[in-house]
């Protein structure tokens, strides 16, 4: 897994590929992930440029980004009424959805392909209005014409980096696609109690089981310092989406590139005795 450059948070691609890099996916990045903020630090676009043209380009792209999932066989499997995923989401009834670490979806076909799921989840499964004050996305990449494509499809861009601290204050999916396991962990942090505030929580993202048998496998790598995503392991309903769902069988590694590996958690925690001795354990 590869890391996104220092300062920015970091974003994952299986194969040893990078997000958002218009030279080339295949560069080469060191292990050690940069540091998160601690506590939210002002944001602002590192590219400030607001040709409307590029705006209107880039939210045309989005948008035959989001009717290509929606077409596709990937999609169609979400949809399926009476599933144990759907089960799950109706009892959640998450009324905010929020994307981080989405990367470049100016530069990056795959982080398209992510932003239009977000789109489709908010707009079908969630269910929420169309204010916008309802879903948000966020990645330090980000460019000033991307914040303002967002905007236009319906998405906040908040003006702080809080390195994925974020508290729930009202059911919410995450959709992380692609994090480094630092990411899902800030967030878990943040949310860990009472127990009744991570039953309020929707991570949709790398598979916290993998992560599981990653610090297995190595147990000073990245995943084995995740503390709070490794013991959420043990009480957290995960279900794999299947990332072989193109239009046709030309998209699959496509889709393939922007899905893989990527899974629903539910959290069921009863007490906060259940989260104490879970982060024991994993620290034992």
């Amino acid at each position: 897994m590869a890391a996104a450059a220092a300062g920015d948070w970091t974003v994952v691609r299986r194969r040893g590929r990078r997000r958002g890099d218009a030279a080339g996916d295949a560069a080469s990045q060191p292990d050690a992930p940069p540091p998160l903020p601690v506590t939210p630090i002002p944001w602002s676009p590192s590219d400030p440029s607001l040709d409307p043209a590029r705006v209107s380009r880039l939210v045309d792209r989005a948008r035959a980004a989001i009717s290509r999932v929606a077409a596709s066989r990937l999609y169609g499997r979400l949809l399926l009424p009476g599933s144990p995923l759907r089960r799950r989401l109706a009892l959640l009834a998450p009324t905010r959805l929020s994307l981080l670490g989405v990367g470049s979806f100016e530069n990056s076909p795959s982080s398209r392909l992510q932003l239009a799921l977000a789109a489709l989840l908010r707009r079908d499964l969630l269910r929420l209005p169309e204010s916008s004050a309802h879903a948000d996305l966020f990645d330090p990449v980000l460019s000033a014409a991307e914040c303002a494509a967002a905007a236009a499809l319906g998405f906040t861009v908040p003006g702080v980096n809080d390195g994925c601290r974020r508290r729930a204050d009202e059911p919410t999916l995450f959709y992380m696609p692609h994090c480094e396991a630092s990411l899902y962990d800030a967030l878990l942090a943040a949310n860990w109690e009472p127990p009744s505030q991570l039953r309020h929580v929707c991570v949709l993202g790398n598979s916290f089981r993998n992560y599981a048998i990653q610090a297995e496998e190595n147990r000073s790598g990245p995943a084995a310092r995740a503390k709070h995503v490794l013991a959420a392991e043990r009480f957290a309903w995960e279900e794999r989406v299947s990332e072989k769902g193109g239009v046709d069988d030309d998209d699959d590694d496509v889709f393939n590139r922007a899905f893989n590996e990527t899974s629903w958690h539910f959290f069921e925690v009863d007490d906060a005795a259940d989260l104490a001795a879970a982060v024991v354990h994993t620290n034992s």
